[in-house]
């Protein structure tokens, strides 16, 4: 199971980097905005903080030779171990059969139906990145449509890996998860969600209570 941060918040990033055992970051062009800054600094700052993890990056051209440009001078400025995140239409899938006959990293994204991914697999897709929400607001069964392409990679033996995305909730992220994805990527907060509650909270301070009642404020190493 891989985690991945759908985020391009610097703050955010180095923090849950620093708690969490994280794959790597995603962005789109969406995220990326809401930052306000420079593409390629941004983008080289965030390779700072995680150093070689992932780093997945869409491109915004809407013909394969854009494409195909776009992720040469993104992979040349951030390094090989850049994921390009190309949306899975007729010219996208030219555009990643083409990027990994040349030895690139490619996440086929804005994934919404089963065969969308048995394409992008077909033609050697590294990632597919099913939006699992926003099928649920079309009135798609989500966690069946991941269950599909999970069955589809396994019985056509193709490497692809699932990597979930688009989540309004935890619960959407365990069915993402239970269905068969190999990696989910979500904001941060949204992990944060899955560690802290209020019924969480009282059992710590159960805890601490029980604890200093026999021995005070000492910590076990002052013991």
């Amino acid at each position: 199971m891989e985690i991945l941060l759908d985020t391009a918040n610097l703050e955010n990033i180095r923090k849950y980097n620093d708690i969490y055992d994280i794959t790597g970051v995603t962005s789109n062009p969406t995220i990326l905005s809401r930052e306000k800054a420079e593409f390629f600094p941004l983008l080289l700052e965030i390779r700072s903080i995680i150093g070689d993890k992932q780093l997945h990056v869409q491109v915004t051209g809407s013909t394969c030779e854009e494409m195909v440009k776009e992720a040469e001078t993104i992979t040349d400025k951030l390094g090989k171990n850049t994921y390009i995140k190309v949306p899975v239409n007729e010219e996208g899938i030219k555009s990643i059969k083409m990027l990994k006959s040349q030895g690139y990293k490619v996440t086929g994204t804005a994934i919404y139906m089963p065969q969308q991914a048995m394409l992008a697999a077909s033609v050697g897709a590294d990632y597919v990145a099913p939006y699992f929400n926003r099928m649920n607001n079309m009135n798609v069964d989500s966690k069946k449509a991941l269950e599909e392409i999970t069955w589809l990679f396994e019985h056509y033996h193709k490497d692809t890996k699932i990597l979930a995305a688009s989540f309004k909730n935890t619960h959407q992220i365990m069915d993402a998860l239970l269905a068969g994805a190999h990696a989910v990527t979500a904001s941060p907060e949204l992990y944060t969600q899955m560690v802290e509650s209020p019924v969480i909270d009282s059992a710590i301070a159960g805890f601490g209570a029980d604890w200093e009642a026999v021995y005070g404020d000492k910590r076990i190493y002052e013991i």
